[in-house]
């Protein structure tokens, strides 16, 4: 353990790796099983949504001057003399100056179309599961069992259990090959499994404290190793694939490097000088969460405008003024499941049970449109409206 410590500090590079003894350990995390002698510690690790930090950097980004096009995807690129003249897509043609691929498992088809594959991509299933907030209480922070004997996959850290940033457990994700690049199926031997190695840790984790789990599809190079650079045959394209773990913890760094060598290309393509431009804001005023402020806060909110005394998700706390914002943001999603992401109502106990009907009606109101068209995700994605034998909706 302690080679492996050594290599973690000073190959991997993260400087604050350290061994400590049982007694720090469970000072740390007292529900930890008994047993343990020791372990590896980095008190610098963090936790942060992923959804919400990407949904703030979108939004940032048009307070700036971004375009965002949802629900777009290529079709095909026009090649000529190594650069690319147009991309066309499901909604038009777009005749970029620099196309930069940051695609996914869809990265080598990208690629391709731009005359500039030399990587290719074997997608990898990780499920997740996502407990009750009773047992936030459990674990504190981050941790793991790193088994070194019959581990499974080697290119994977193996999941682990996770105090989210909402208080919840988070417990995984495992590793599956597939060969479809949109396989979000959900196994209950993927679950079995993250429990199963993930109760060596703590067994007091149980499988019926789950509300939800779902599957992401990682997007690895058979290298094993993240692809940052631009063309190699196709001079105006910058490609970011092959992106997996840490993906999120290196995205910052991704974005300085990255943004440099788009420069360059942009530089080259168009014979200009770019510079940068000074009137960029980094801030981005975040939509109020009601059950994050004092009484007095609340009660001023509520006071300019009433829709945030309306609770429309119970187990959240999340109210109307809370959804109507998240709808007429700079990035608006206004499907259920987009709301659901940008302030969290139909993301706890019951799942939406109670909440759904309520935020189907207000997203109805808002756009004008009838409640059967309001979407849960997609365009494909509608919500099934009937009635029951008894004529009760």
């Amino acid at each position: 353990i302690s080679l492996y410590a050594l290599q973690r500090k000073h190959v991997v590079g993260a400087k604050d790796t350290r061994i400590i003894s049982k007694n720090e350990l469970y000072k740390l995390d007292p529900n930890l099983n008994p047993g343990f002698k020791f372990g590896l510690y980095n008190p610098s690790a963090g936790v942060v949504s992923p959804y919400e930090l990407t949904i703030a950097y979108g939004e940032n980004a048009i307070q700036n001057g971004a375009e965002i096009s949802l629900n777009t995807y290529v079709k095909s690129m026009k090649v000529e003399d190594g650069v690319i003249k147009s991309v066309e897509t499901n909604r038009g043609t777009i005749y970029p100056k620099v196309v930069v691929n940051a695609a996914g498992t869809f990265a080598e088809d990208i690629a391709e179309m731009a005359c500039d594959r030399f990587f290719s991509i074997h997608p990898r299933r990780g499920t997740n599961s996502i407990t009750d907030k009773k047992t936030g209480k459990i674990i504190k922070g981050i941790t793991s069992v790193k088994l070194f004997k019959n581990a499974g996959p080697k290119n994977t850290k193996g999941g682990g259990i996770i105090h989210t940033i909402h208080d919840n457990l988070l417990l995984g994700p495992d590793a599956v090959e597939t060969y479809e690049k949109e396989n979000f199926a959900t196994e209950q031997s993927s679950i079995d499994g993250v429990f199963k190695k993930q109760q060596i840790a703590c067994d007091k984790v149980k499988q019926q404290d789950i509300i939800t789990y779902f599957t992401g599809v990682r997007a690895p190079t058979f290298e094993e190793d993240f692809i940052l650079e631009r063309g190699r045959k196709t001079k105006n394209i910058v490609h970011l694939a092959g992106i997996q773990s840490p993906g999120l913890t290196a995205a910052p760094a991704f974005s300085k490097d990255m943004s440099e060598v788009t420069v360059k290309v942009l530089s080259e393509v168009t014979e200009k000088e770019i510079s940068i431009n000074e009137k960029y804001n980094p801030y981005r005023k975040p939509i109020p969460v009601l059950k994050d402020m004092s009484p007095e806060e609340r009660d001023k909110l509520i006071k300019e405008n009433p829709d945030y005394g309306i609770i429309v998700c119970r187990c959240e706390e999340i109210s109307k003024g809370e959804i109507l914002d998240a709808i007429r943001s700079p990035l608006s999603v206004p499907t259920v499941d987009g709301i659901k992401k940008r302030v969290r109502p139909g993301m706890g106990r019951c799942q939406g049970g109670f909440c759904m009907p309520q935020i189907i009606k207000i997203i109805s109101e808002e756009l004008g449109i009838p409640e059967e068209e309001v979407l849960k995700s997609n365009e494909k994605a509608f919500i099934s409206y009937g009635r029951t034998k008894g004529g009760a909706a």
